[in-house]
């Protein structure tokens, strides 16, 4: 059969923070996903500057205080046999996630139910992904839990920070058990490969099979300022001498690299986004650079990797010939369609096209 999976672009098949069920073996167990807020239960901490006066515990001396007002509250997590019998009910308080996300964005947080995005049968483990950020705002944190069919928690991290450079990456459960957080790679074992690296940041982080993914680093760090109100801010310093250095990788489930290379090709709304697309005929990946042209990564052999640049392909001039694949892939400011022949996944065409985003 052909490989049809997108592995860098998941699809759960679950609907996030639903009541959901699934199967272990034949039997169809069912989950019970809550989140809830105690009104009566007051919390205060001090910001270090993420949270604004707009949730001050006392918005006459929060300039010299900067301390902000929340709710207790959590979610709580149900599992059911098939016979409808409790098998555990974990209930996570907002304190569990003070030392993943930080104590003043949890104290402010409105909790959300847990999404349920998979489970490993041989670790006998559920993972949840569970958002928590400052409400009314883009800043939140995709914290990753893995829970025993006991009820315990085997592990609560912290994933991807969202609503402003964000890396490309969503949490998953991969087919050994290995947790993607999108700042690290957990296994079964408790070991773990670390993805972010030092005077860098993490631009994207994809699968492109159950054993390996693809990375993208930027390189530099963020410098500490104090701005208005004499709260921190913070201003990107590049690290000039790794400018031409190799920044996309190819590497196993183990940390180890197949292949490296420099892609440009990135940007950024919000979050990053790599533009992207699997082409199942070809068994290919391809990444745009809109300078430059296309990577191709091949699917089922991720030390292969190939740059074809716009001036090595040919400008696409009807008509579409028999055996070739229309794909299209676009940036913020550029849209191309891509003509390939499946016996030869790096020979193209290319024609550009009005973005999107300028089309009436």
């Amino acid at each position: 059969m052909p490989d049809t999976v997108d592995a860098s672009r998941p699809r759960y098949g679950y609907q996030p923070g639903h009541d959901t069920t699934f199967y272990i073996g034949q039997q169809r167990y069912r989950l019970l996903l809550r989140a809830e807020t105690d009104s009566t239960k007051p919390l205060v901490a001090v910001t270090e500057g993420i949270v604004g006066p707009f949730y001050a515990e006392d918005t006459a001396t929060f300039r010299l205080t900067h301390r902000v007002r929340g709710y207790e509250g959590g979610q709580t997590i149900t599992l059911l046999d098939p016979t409808g019998r409790q098998v555990f009910r974990r209930h996570l308080a907002k304190a569990d996630f003070y030392n993943t996300v930080g104590r003043d964005i949890v104290t402010v947080s409105a909790p959300e139910r847990p999404c349920f995005i998979g489970y490993h049968a041989p670790s006998q483990t559920l993972v949840f992904t569970i958002p928590v950020g400052i409400p009314d705002s883009d800043v939140s944190r995709n914290c990753v839990l893995t829970v025993g069919l006991d009820g315990r928690v085997r592990q609560l991290t912290a994933g991807s920070w969202m609503g402003g450079e964000g890396p490309d990456c969503e949490a998953q459960l991969l087919a050994d058990g290995t947790v993607l957080n999108c700042e690290e790679l957990r296994r079964p074992n408790g070991t773990s490969v670390k993805l972010k690296k030092p005077d860098a940041s993490l631009i994207a982080a994809l699968p492109l099979t159950d054993t390996t993914l693809f990375t993208v680093y930027r390189y530099g760090h963020y410098r500490e300022f104090l701005g208005a109100d004499s709260l921190k801010d913070y201003e990107w310093v590049a690290a000039k001498h790794l400018r031409n250095a190799p920044n996309a990788f190819v590497l196993n489930t183990q940390g180890q690299i197949r292949q490296q290379f420099r892609y440009a090709g990135y940007y950024e709304v919000l979050d990053y986004e790599v533009p992207r697309r699997y082409v199942w005929q070809t068994h290919s990946y391809y990444l745009l650079d809109e300078a430059r042209g296309v990577h191709v990564l091949d699917k089922h052999n991720p030390a292969r990797v190939t740059e074809v640049r716009f001036q090595q392909m040919q400008r696409f001039r009807n008509p579409q010939r028999p055996d070739e694949v229309r794909f299209v892939m676009e940036t913020e400011t550029a849209r191309f369609a891509f003509y390939v022949d499946p016996a030869q996944p790096t020979s193209l065409r290319y024609q550009r096209m009005e973005a999107a985003n300028n089309q009436l």
